[in-house]
């Protein structure tokens, strides 16, 4: 699924915060899924090929839809950092851990 449709369906499935959420990238296809409890986090077996880069992550997901779009922005943006090897720390050193988006 490309960018909009990845947004979507996140929206549609609004993880939890409890939630376990593995994503990925093949190229210019995106998938995720809600890992199950005790389930392994593991590249969609469907998908094809290794993906390019994957991560997996627990998170409280706005509700907002604005809010959510401009969070999975900035999640895509991470997670081409990892295929990119770039570094993406943009907050002060001296500002109050947690951030929030």
């Amino acid at each position: 699924m490309n960018v909009d449709q990845l947004f979507a369906s996140i929206e549609a499935d609004r993880p939890g915060r409890d939630d376990v959420v593995y994503l990925e990238r093949r190229g210019q296809e995106y998938h995720w899924r809600i890992v199950p409890a005790g389930g392994a986090i593991t590249p969609s077996p469907e998908a094809g090929p290794e993906p390019d880069t994957w991560m997996s992550l627990s998170a409280d997901w706005p509700a907002d839809p604005q809010r959510l779009r401009t969070f999975v922005i900035d999640l895509l943006a991470e997670l081409e950092s990892m295929a990119a090897r770039t570094d993406r720390c943009r907050w002060p050193l001296d500002e109050p851990w947690p951030h929030r988006h």
